[in-house]
């Protein structure tokens, strides 16, 4: 059984009167502390250390990410018990923020990071996606945000 956890920004979808990306359940991050807003944080992205620096020491934003959290297990908890899935099915989390580069991947890779560390009865795949990274990145940045990170932070962007 797969995970899928999706970034994603409302302006690229919605906000221009189009379809998002195919997710099975949404969680809106708009209305929390936006890093875009803050001079020295907004180049950064959500999978590097100065956003996740900034949410981390903000309760608020602890606060909504534990309740995602456990929300989320909930969901994962019940989709692998359930003996009419199948191994091939999927369940895809997506993350919406105002652009898909702060706020909606630091959830995507933040929940996805706990959950995965719980055992099911099934085996799991889970898969981190960053829609909208390439829309704010060159590939090569992209590369270069990635090696900056360690083994076990490296996640797929398109």
């Amino acid at each position: 059984m797969k995970i899928n956890f999706i970034s994603y920004g409302y302006k690229h979808y919605e906000g221009e009167g189009l379809a998002p990306p195919a997710h099975d359940f949404l969680f809106s991050l708009r209305d929390i502390a936006n890093p875009f807003w803050v001079d020295e944080l907004k180049e950064f992205c959500g999978i590097e250390k100065p956003i996740i620096d900034f949410f981390k020491v903000n309760d608020s934003v602890q606060e909504r990410l534990e309740k995602i959290q456990d929300l989320v297990l909930s969901f994962v908890r019940d989709f692998c018990a359930n003996k009419n899935r199948k191994d091939e099915d999927s369940l895809t989390f997506a993350f919406r923020c105002t652009g898909g580069r702060h706020r909606s991947v630091y959830f995507a890779e933040q929940v996805c990071d706990f959950v995965s560390a719980f055992d099911f009865e099934r085996d799991m795949e889970f898969e981190t996606e960053h829609v909208d990274l390439g829309r704010h990145y060159t590939d090569e940045q992209i590369l270069k945000i990635m090696q900056k990170l360690e083994p076990e932070q490296k996640v797929e962007t398109v």
